[in-house]
């Protein structure tokens, strides 16, 4: 079991951030816990563990406010150690604007040793002791609960045990391979956002294949879904699944009874008021492609 520390508050979390900063904390060992259309609707930062080299710490998001966090991650002077930063960047960036500073990503210290799994693995790789279990189930958790139940608090803190002795491991490996100015380079951009997020019909498995006529029904109809979702606050895949998004941008249903016949959903107003979206947005995909 871990020993940690609650932070709950604007006031708790500056104060800790002080205490970091006066008492010469110059690096901690970051990771994020959150929600991710599972759920509920969108995606929510729920959860940041951290590991000071002394102490662990559990920061609560939920009620702490948005300058507060700002403060904290984006503090040029407290270097955060992480694994894969790349979608806890792009979280709070697309949540609350806030540009995560001075990040040292150990996947790219990983990567130019030539290691390309998990965190789970490299642990095992660096520290020479066997892989923890049990971890894929927690990895679906609601994260949005409280209490969080001890075993997800575990699971969370379990994260950020060992990023600092896996960095100490793969900066003697990269030493002695030469790559000390490769790695550098690397962490400068660790945490930078790398091109223009990308709107979610066009992450959709087949979505490369569509046409272009095909692709504009398709983002017409995930808009339509994503509407209807955001308004009820349901993950979207509730509402309907995306592939039929898909199967529908190949074959577009000619009106309402087609529809139909290709969205049912267990709640009879979810479908009316999905239909007549979908409608809507036929209407516009066809408007859009006759300009």
């Amino acid at each position: 079991m871990f020993d940690y520390t609650y932070i709950d508050s604007d006031s708790k979390l500056d104060s800790q951030l002080e205490f970091w900063h006066s008492h010469d904390i110059i690096s901690i060992a970051m990771d994020f816990e959150g929600e991710f259309n599972l759920h509920i609707y969108g995606e929510h930062l729920c959860l940041v563990q951290v590991f000071d080299g002394a102490a662990y710490f559990l920061i609560d998001p939920l009620n702490i406010s948005e300058q507060a966090l700002r403060r904290f991650l984006e503090d040029p002077a407290i270097e955060k150690v992480m694994f894969d930063c790349a979608s806890d960047a792009s979280l709070v960036r697309k949540q609350y604007g806030i540009i995560l500073k001075n990040v040292h990503d150990v996947r790219l210290s990983a990567k130019l040793v030539g290691y390309e799994g998990n965190l789970t693995g490299l642990v095992e790789r660096c520290l020479q002791i066997p892989a923890a279990t049990g971890k894929k189930g927690n990895q679906t958790a609601n994260w949005l609960t409280r209490p969080i139940k001890p075993n997800l608090i575990e699971y969370a803190l379990s994260d950020v045990e060992h990023l600092f002795t896996i960095r100490e491991v793969l900066a003697k490996e990269i030493l002695a391979a030469g790559l000390q100015t490769k790695d550098v380079e690397l962490q400068a951009s660790a945490a930078v956002q790398k091109g223009p997020d990308r709107p979610g019909y066009e992450k959709l498995n087949g979505f490369r294949y569509l046409s272009n006529e095909q692709k504009v029904y398709l983002k017409w109809f995930f808009d339509a879904r994503d509407m209807l979702a955001r308004k009820l606050n349901q993950p979207a895949y509730r509402i309907l699944d995306k592939r039929v998004l898909v199967d529908m941008a190949k074959k577009v249903p000619a009106g309402q009874a087609e529809f139909r016949s290709v969205v049912r959903h267990r709640d009879k107003r979810v479908e009316d008021d999905l239909v007549a979206l979908l409608m809507v947005a036929l209407e516009g995909a066809t408007k859009e492609l006759q300009r």
